[in-house]
């Protein structure tokens, strides 16, 4: 081996370390090929495709599937977790009127609750229900109530479905314990409208003496309201409570009456209060629209 060989070798052995590191550094910046853009199309295209169906499947969903569950025997409602005391009761209260009767008259296992007391208590009840109650405050009413109490009143329907009403309270008592003015909210979940077939008749109307007029909920839903007739029947009926014997009783009285279904529920308004009918009637359906529809 000549001198210029030795020397060669030499070299290459005193730059070993740097050859090496050079060659590692060639190979990481060696671009890795690139994937076929169809690959990316195709991935895109996909879930595109399983987020509209996805969007797709929630449109389908019947509407009463928001707002009545069937549940189990062992299952309790929700809304137990504010109602926690279970008391005697006979029946439940609806319009004697409107067709929401038909529909109750076939509630099964009704259990009843105590109802809570105060205006702090209506609006947990109220948040609980989220979007389909908005209370008015007491200052705002056309009375000074000295009560606020909310009750509730469970029950299961023909076709299994739970069924719960609540009745919102304002009343002014006597020292006696009379009702002598009041209005309650009465709210219940229902799987189907009940105004659907409901047709508004004049000669019905003329022939019983009963005047029904619709003061509209919005521009797409109507609010019936029903003047008092204490000289004829349909009576009103609501809930209220014996704090002695630890019973909610029916108050079957007169009263005027709003009525109308909106998101799968029914609301059920009665109202006996002093002052000029017409004026009171106005400024009623107003705080009706606001407790329904938050406006």
């Amino acid at each position: 081996m000549d001198k210029h060989t030795m020397q060669a070798l030499q070299d290459v052995s005193a730059h070993k370390e740097a050859i090496i590191h050079k060659v590692r550094q060639q190979i990481q910046q060696e671009p890795y090929p690139s994937k076929p853009k169809w690959t990316y199309r195709a991935v895109t295209i996909m879930m595109t495709c399983s987020i509209l169906f996805f969007i797709a499947w929630q449109a389908a969903k019947p509407s009463n599937q928001l707002t009545t569950q069937v549940m189990n025997e062992e299952e309790k409602p929700p809304f137990t977790d504010l109602f926690q005391t279970e008391v005697e009761g006979t029946d439940t209260t609806y319009s004697q009127f409107f067709p929401l009767a038909n529909f109750l008259s076939q509630a099964k296992n009704i259990k009843y609750y105590a109802p809570l007391q105060g205006f702090v208590a209506m609006q947990s009840v109220a948040t609980s229900l989220g979007n389909v109650v908005h209370l008015t405050t007491p200052e705002e009413l056309p009375f000074q109530p000295n009560i606020q109490e909310v009750y509730a009143v469970s029950s299961k329907m023909d076709d299994g479905s739970q069924q719960t009403q609540f009745q919102f309270s304002y009343k002014e008592k006597s020292s006696t314990g009379r009702d002598l003015q009041y209005i309650n909210f009465s709210v219940t979940n229902v799987n189907r409208n009940p105004l659907s077939t409901y047709i508004k008749s004049k000669d019905i109307e003329e022939t019983l003496g009963i005047k029904v007029s619709n003061v509209g909920l919005n521009f797409m839903n109507p609010l019936y309201y029903r003047e008092m007739t204490p000289d004829r029947g349909f009576v009103y009926i609501y809930y209220n409570y014996d704090e002695t014997d630890k019973r909610i009783f029916q108050m079957t009285t007169n009263a005027n009456e709003f009525y109308t279904y909106y998101n799968g529920y029914v609301y059920h308004i009665g109202y006996q209060l002093d002052g000029d009918p017409q004026e009171v009637q106005e400024k009623m359906a107003t705080i009706v629209r606001a407790f329904i529809l938050g406006d």
